[in-house]
């Protein structure tokens, strides 16, 4: 019995190590240390795997994902959010899952693949109405207005963002309704709109203003 206390004590320590290596790779993330949060993130891979965290290892996957999506590294970011998705459909993680896709959407549209980046989207919206997470259904409309905007249908990424700034205004999410006038901003751009693209893009300004007094 002590021995198996030992052990315990041991995955539970080792697993705790993980968890701030992830912790770190997420700091130096913030910094703009993106090679440096990719290294604590494999880490913390590594570690996850050892101790058979599926957990841990699906967040490390999107963690890694997201570091080398920053570089650049498009293809690569691809990879890592696919293994995180299959960790997560695994598991039965609907909210990971959900992530996974939009994160490969984004990863899609950035390679100039805007129809698989929009099918991607869309299941990511499938499953945020599903599990009721309505900041998630606003950023997926956000996304999938994004794609349709790459693909040159401004009417139809009109209406996606207008979806996602109605939901962002009715949660409260001030940072989604930010992210959805500055969208809409540029589809009013792509119309040759500029008076409305300005209009959308001053609400999009005073925003942080409005967010300092709360």
């Amino acid at each position: 019995m002590e021995t198996l206390t030992k052990v315990g004590v041991e995955v539970s320590d080792k697993a705790g190590d993980g968890s701030t290596y992830g912790h770190l790779g997420t700091v130096y993330g913030y910094l703009g240390d993106f090679k440096t949060a990719i290294d604590y993130h494999e880490r913390h891979l590594k570690v996850a795997k050892e101790v058979g965290d599926k957990a841990g290892e699906g967040k490390a996957y999107v963690n890694l994902g997201n570091a080398c999506y920053r570089l650049g590294d498009f293809k690569r970011a691809i990879e890592y959010h696919e293994r995180c998705l299959k960790i997560a459909k695994e598991v039965g993680d609907k909210v990971r899952e959900g992530e996974a896709f939009g994160n490969l959407g984004n990863a899609y549209d950035s390679l100039g693949d805007f129809k698989t980046a929009v099918e991607c989207h869309k299941r990511d919206l499938e499953i945020a109405k599903e599990v009721g997470n309505k900041i998630g259904e606003g950023g997926a409309y956000g996304n999938l207005g994004n794609g349709y905007l790459s693909m040159g249908n401004f009417k139809t990424a009109l209406e996606y963002h207008m979806r996602h700034l109605k939901i962002a205004k009715e949660v409260g999410d001030r940072t989604g309704e930010g992210r959805a006038y500055g969208n809409l901003g540029n589809v009013y751009i792509c119309r040759e709109d500029f008076k409305t693209a300005v209009d959308y893009h001053e609400r999009h300004l005073k925003l942080p203003k409005n967010l300092e007094t709360k």
